[in-house]
């Protein structure tokens, strides 16, 4: 039923896609307090944390997870599932970064947002084990390289892609969602081969 909701509120939303009073409080339930062209407009901060980052990568570590797309959504489906990175430094201070539309429609402005309402609000209550957003790390054989990962989402900022919520699905040339931006910016820690000691 809730999910049913959602769909209707959504479709709701691509027949008002001129009335901004109604696309902000769309963007206030489902993504952040702050409307897609305020987390656009915010960018410059998630940049210069992220170059803040890369003065001593050596001090930071990615993870990476994945989340309903909605906190009334009872399991992530492959049509919507979310995205995002948590990066935290030695003293065990965290944030999220993750790829945003600035409208809720099937394709818009692309930014890259962090601590957004939605991200850190799930990450919090799945650290405290309440997880109604399905969130779940993802493990890999390899860490999350800080440094190349970092470098290449700052490429992908400077790139203006564009928001398509199915790019995940259907691929489109200068689009990405949150799981497609993950995607063409993870960069993996190389593993050195093991090697036999000679008796």
């Amino acid at each position: 039923m809730k999910t049913l909701k959602f769909y209707g509120l959504f479709l709701c939303s691509l027949l008002f896609l001129s009335c901004a009073d109604f696309q902000a409080g769309l963007y206030l339930v489902f993504i952040d307090k702050y409307n897609g062209q305020e987390i656009k407009n915010n960018e410059p901060n998630v940049r210069a944390f992220l170059e803040k980052v890369l003065t001593s990568p050596e001090n930071y570590k990615i993870e990476l997870y994945k989340r309903t797309g909605i906190s009334s959504q009872f399991k992530r489906t492959k049509l919507l599932e979310h995205s995002f990175y948590v990066i935290s430094d030695q003293n065990g201070e965290y944030h999220t970064i993750s790829f945003y539309g600035t409208a809720i429609a099937f394709s818009s402005q692309g930014t890259w947002a962090m601590d957004s309402d939605s991200d850190l609000g799930s990450y919090n209550m799945y650290l405290k084990k309440s997880n109604k957003w399905d969130v779940t790390k993802v493990i890999t054989a390899n860490s999350i390289n800080v440094e190349g990962t970092v470098k290449n989402i700052l490429k992908k900022a400077d790139m203006n892609v564009y928001f398509y919520y199915k790019d995940h699905i259907t691929k489109k040339p200068n689009m990405n969602n949150c799981n497609t931006a993950v995607d063409e910016t993870i960069v993996f820690e190389e593993t050195t081969p093991q090697t036999e000691e000679t008796p």
